[in-house]
């Protein structure tokens, strides 16, 4: 009965209270009644005072479901003594078993007791048992008396971190160090394998007793084997360039005596580089071993020369992270030394070293005298340190259970060890299990049994047979399961419905789909016969495996107006809302309209632009002056708590013009919260509040429960659920779209257990053998099978599965295609429904007034004060019509004039990217690109990233030729560079009409209306860089001019640049850069310092052709015309 063979069947009411014993508790099998059950027998059985009973869980949440549960059943207990009638009929036996052996009277003195003693319980999370006993037996744990508990050591972590890097990174010599920053080096990595390591995930090949140096005669000696085997990389491309063109003619004759050669390299004889890489990338087409294998035989002699020169960078990143391991956990312990400071973590480890690694006869003795009986709870989340623990203080003379169930182990990235459960299930003298589901209705336990044992053999969680293994045994129900059912168009629906959807994209429709079904009238009935109703949004639970379908989902069933709140595993410090809670603070900690303009444009006003345009400027700045010096004397919290009256934050939210009002509010009352506690506790003067915001938004500060996202309403709504916080719960119906769970491959660091030292470690992906891959591999999908198990076993009556037809691979295909072949009345199989043409979901309730939309309005500083920009002074264009692009067009043609979509999230997308690579170092492209894609394109990515990389090198390899001047962007230092550069300088009235007397021929400039105008005049540079002395204006341009090269020529990008006013948008931003340089560049002369503007079309650009490009230097004097017109020096009456 238990899903380990060996287990006896538990019985909470007649199990025997002795020894050690270990409790698997399959989901929904009433593990933690069963608890309250036992410790109410320790109580009548054993005499405990409840004082005397310890009582670990894993979370606050966990522990305050116990102790509740604990205290009742006690008070229920007593009740019962007294004569009173209760309806739990195991507490009634117990206490009148008691009865018989001691007499009533001696069982209600007990229970009164326990009563008594109820708030003295020992119901606490692993870190609260440490810290207690750490306190109360200081002397014997040898712990200094007073130490302060540090609850956050990132910010220590992150000064130790900035410490190394100045001492030991940005000492390296440049040629060195801008190689290993390209190959993955950065802050933000040695801070994640430090976090690793010290989170007990030892650093593969680390060893405490190295001594590890990377000092200026290593610095020169790798120098030089770098600088030989670049050398010698570029003699063989050199050579393989030489041999394609010399042998040119011979591979254009063979080349043309074959069909897929002549469709698809042919064409790129003439380009050398091109044409070795579309053979490289088709080299497993057998027509090109066969044609061309003398260019791959060359081309891989290049290519090992390059894996050599990449592997020493590794080796001398890993050999950093090494170091930085050792100094900056001898500097964060020292740091702690000297200040008596202790984290949650070292309290497991001191009191483990205390307990396991030291003789400690009397702390032993203390603990077993205090606690009698101790029960371990989610025991299958333990990791070993934290079970030697229990096992060296209580395991031969205290009554110990641990409780637990490995199929639901599904936190390894926390450091949950299923290995240890398995250790401690050979050490205990009693194994039981428990198989009884009190959660689901009768047919659907029946359709769990099938599903996840579909076929008498089937490895259910993927031990392939393993001397430890996880095995699913079928569950049961109850004799009397009062559940019901749910039934369709009256009869008894199946409990388990698979759907199948062409892929990830028309998933979120069926879901959406299937929720409107469930709610749309009476189609759907649950409960017991005679006794069904309806479903209501309260009975869904839409389980999801990130916090990123979560949202979309949610925005999918908002569009029907079905209410829905998400619970995810995403922190309050990640939210969209700390962002601008971070612009506020700065506004008010620095006072500019800047500042106030980028705070008030966010979603807590509901401000525009063009509210920004009328603000009255001296009464924001004097009510941001008020909230600076209520910070100073009253603290954070009052401060803010002013903002949010003086703009109605509230009620602008709550009238229904923002779409997450309610989550918009919740998120930023509980930041204001967290910021009040957090400088209250740790004195933080207001530049360190901020600070430390910044780096909770960078994911420095995100440890405990306060930091996670709070629901923003219990009202009836459909839940939306990360799978790993689903666990415990329960939904009526389930919603599982995203179980097609895959092995992310492209991860750079990967955790695992290994295989022969037992060592949880982490190391690089490309550093891992292929054995280590094959453990890790094994170890995920095992940790798949069993995020699969909670998922399905949260339902009550009925689970929608959602298969992607598309994830062949996945770990649901595997059991999708053993259910095909058994099929059965319990699980059927379905196609996705279609979403009704007209639905808006009535939830019968009377809806509020909307409350109208307010704002703090102030008067106008003049009526035509503006903050300009160049979109707001151009006038629009109609776009010119533009054909779709050739199918049959190479795959590079297809993508950029067909697949890569217009609009602004391909502009967003390709400006992520450009502001984010380096240009002359193609090793970080990939990790940018990866990053761009999952950011900007959801779901499949299809042939994105490949595709990304080649427009990368055409846009970054394309020739400039300009002022004399002839380079590319991949020639431009990195450090000569200035990204989204933004600016903004005063305009005196003037009349905007001015601005089209700068046209020329061939030069259109047209403004969007003739009026007056003064203000700031706003702009942002795509790309400010210099060259040789020169300073350059680039744009990047993502427009479609059409699908052929030809509407990229010199004529097509001429029509764009008037179609689309560029000319006053580059005339603006030379004025601007003219102005910065005049200001910052001693003896600055136009003529000499500035190079020109390069608009570039990247859909047009290819190397070694000038399509797609649009060079020009404006001549000193129509700068100096635009100057004067701006000044206001120049009217329409002087012409």
């Amino acid at each position: 009965m238990s899903s380990v063979k060996g287990f006896e069947s538990f019985n909470a009411a007649t199990v025997s209270l002795e020894g050690s014993n270990l409790i698997e508790a399959s989901a929904g099998t009433g593990k933690t009644y069963s608890i309250a059950i036992l410790v109410l027998r320790l109580v009548l059985e054993k005499r405990l005072s409840v004082k005397e009973i310890l009582m670990v869980t894993f979370t606050k949440a966990a522990v305050a479901e116990l102790e509740d549960r604990i205290r009742l059943f006690v008070r229920l207990a007593f009740k019962a003594s007294g004569g009173g009638t209760i309806k739990d009929k195991t507490i009634s036996s117990l206490v009148n078993r008691a009865a018989e052996q001691y007499g009533m009277e001696e069982v209600q003195s007990l229970l009164k007791e326990a009563v008594l003693f109820l708030d003295e319980t020992s119901v606490l999370t692993i870190h609260s048992f440490c810290q207690i006993t750490l306190s109360e037996f200081a002397f014997e744990t040898r712990q200094l008396f007073g130490a302060e508990t540090l609850q956050d050591t990132s910010a220590l972590l992150a000064e130790e971190v900035n410490k190394f890097w100045r001492k030991h990174v940005t000492t390296v010599p440049a040629e060195l160090l801008e190689p290993l920053i390209g190959a993955g080096l950065s802050r933000d990595s040695i801070i994640q394998v430090l976090k690793e390591h010290l989170d007990g995930k030892k650093y593969f090949g680390y060893a405490e007793t190295s001594d590890y140096s990377f000092c200026g005669e290593d610095h020169q000696r790798f120098i030089r084997e770098l600088q030989e085997l670049k050398a010698s990389e570029d003699e063989l491309r050199t050579c393989l360039t030489r041999y394609v063109v010399d042998n040119a003619e011979n591979l254009k004759r063979v080349s043309e005596g074959n069909s897929n050669a002549r469709k698809h390299i042919l064409h790129l004889i003439d380009e050398p580089e091109s044409f070795v890489q579309a053979a490289v990338e088709k080299r497993k087409s057998a027509y090109i071993t066969a044609l061309y294998q003398d260019i791959l035989d060359k081309f891989d002699e290049c290519d090992a020369v390059l894996q050599q020169h990449n592997r020493i960078l590794k080796d001398v990143i890993s050999r950093l992270y090494c170091l930085a391991i050792n100094k900056i956990s001898s500097g964060v312990l020292e740091h702690k030394r000297r200040n008596n400071q202790m984290s949650f973590d070292d309290m497991i480890v001191n009191l483990h070293d205390a307990l396991v690694k030291r003789d400690n006869p009397r702390l032993v003795e203390g603990l077993r005298k205090k606690y009698k009986a101790v029960f371990v709870d989610e025991f299958q989340d333990t990791d070993r340190m934290q079970y030697e623990v229990f096992g060296a203080a209580f395991s031969e003379e205290t009554i110990l259970f641990y409780i637990g169930d490995p199929k639901q182990s599904i936190y390894a990235w926390r450091k949950a060890d299923i290995f240890t459960y398995f250790k401690a299930g050979e050490a205990v003298d009693h194994r039981y299990g428990m198989n009884v589901n009190y959660r689901s209705s009768a047919p659907y336990i029946g359709a769990m049994n099938l599903f996840f044992k579909p076929e008498p053999d089937f490895d259910t969680f993927y031990f392939n047979e393993a001397e430890n293994a996880i095995d699913y045994i079928e569950i049961e129900s109850p004799e009397e399961n009062s559940r019901g059912q749910l039934c369709y168009h009256q009869s008894p629906d199946a409990p388990i419905s698979v759907c199948q959807t062409p892929n990830k994209e028309a998933v979120y429709d069926a879901v959406a789909a299937q929720v409107i079904a469930l709610l749309n009238g009476n189609e759907y009935l649950i409960g017991e016969t005679g006794k069904e109703r309806g479903i209501s949004p309260a009975d869904i639970g839409i389980l999801v495996r990130s916090n990123r379908d979560g949202k979309i989902v949610k925005a999918k069933l908002a569009k029907y107006g079905i209410p829905a709140v998400t619970i995810g595993d995403d922190k309050v410090l990640q939210s969209d809302e700390a962002r601008s809670l971070l612009y506020l603070l700065e506004a008010m900690s620095d006072i500019s309209m800047q500042n106030i303009n980028r705070a008030l444009l966010s979603s807590f006003t509901g401000y525009k632009t063009e509210d920004i345009l009328t603000l009255d400027d001296e009464k924001a700045l004097e009510l941001f002056r008020k909230y600076k010096t209520s910070w100073d004397e009253n603290g954070i919290y009052t401060a803010l708590m002013d903002f949010v009256a003086d703009y109605s934050v509230t009620e602008v939210l709550l009238a229904g013009h923002t779409e997450n009002g309610e989550r918009i509010i919740t998120n930023l009352f509980q930041l204001i919260e967290l910021l009040h506690k957090v400088q209250t506790r740790k004195k933080l003067s207001p530049l360190e509040l901020i600070s430390w915001l910044k780096r909770g938004i960078e994911g420095m500060e995100t440890e405990g429960d306060e930091y996670e996202l709070r629901v923003e309403s219990d009202e009836d709504t459909v839940k939306i659920v990360t799978i790993h916080k689903s666990k415990g719960l329960e939904y009526n119906i389930v919603l599982a779209p995203f179980l097609d769970f895959t092995i992310d491959n492209k991860r750079p660091f990967c955790s695992f257990r290994d295989a022969e030292t037992g060592e949880y470690v982490s190391m690089s992906r490309e550093a891992m053998s292929e054995e280590q891959i094959k453990v890790l591999y094994n170890q995920l999908e095992q940790e798949n099978r069993r995020l699969l198990y909670v998922a399905v076993t949260r339902a009550v009556y009925k689970c929608f599965i959602f298969k992607n037809a598309s994830a062949r691979q996945s770990t649901l295909s595997v059991f999708y295609n053993a259910l095909v072949r058994n099929t059965s009345p319990l699980i059927e199989f379905s196609a996705p429904l279609a979403v009704p043409a007209k639905y808006f979901f009535n939830t019968g309730a009377k809806l509020p007034p909307l409350i109208p939309k307010t704002k703090v309005r102030f008067s106008l500083a003049g009526a035509n004060w503006r903050r300009m920009s160049y979109s707001m002074l151009r006038a629009e264009h109609a776009p010119a019509s533009l054909g779709r692009a050739d199918s049959r067009t190479e795959p590079y043609e297809r993508f950029v004039f067909n697949e890569l979509t217009r609009g602004a999230k391909t502009g967003n997308l390709l400006h992520f990217i450009f502001e984010n690579v380096q240009f002359g170092n193609s090793n970080n492209w990939p990790f940018v690109i990866d990053e761009a894609v999952k950011r900007f394109i959801p779901g499949d990515s299809g042939p994105y990233a490949d595709m990304l990389k080649l427009l990368l090198d055409h846009v970054l390899h394309v020739r400039i030729e300009l002022g004399g001047f002839n380079f590319c962007l991949a020639d431009v230092a990195h450090s000569n560079q200035l990204h989204e550069f933004e600016f903004d300088f005063r305009v005196p009235m003037f009349e905007t009409a001015m601005l089209e007397t700068l046209s020329d021929e061939g030069m259109e400039i047209h403004v969007d209306s003739l009026n007056k105008l003064e203000g700031l005049m706003n702009g942002k540079m795509d790309l400010f860089f210099e060259w040789n002395g020169k300073f350059f204006i680039l744009d990047w341009k993502s427009n479609y001019l059409g699908s052929s090269m030809s509407d990229y020529s010199a004529e097509g990008v001429a029509a764009a640049m008037n179609d689309n006013n560029y000319h006053l948008q580059y005339l603006i931003y030379t004025l601007a850069a003219k102005k910065y340089l005049g200001s910052r560049l001693p003896g600055f002369d136009y003529d000499t310092h500035f190079g020109g503007v390069l608009y570039f079309f990247v859909r047009g650009i290819r190397k070694d052709k000038d399509n797609g490009i649009f060079l020009y230097r404006p001549p000193l004097e129509k700068i100096e015309k635009l100057d004067k017109i701006l000044s206001g020096q120049v009217a329409a009456a002087d012409f």
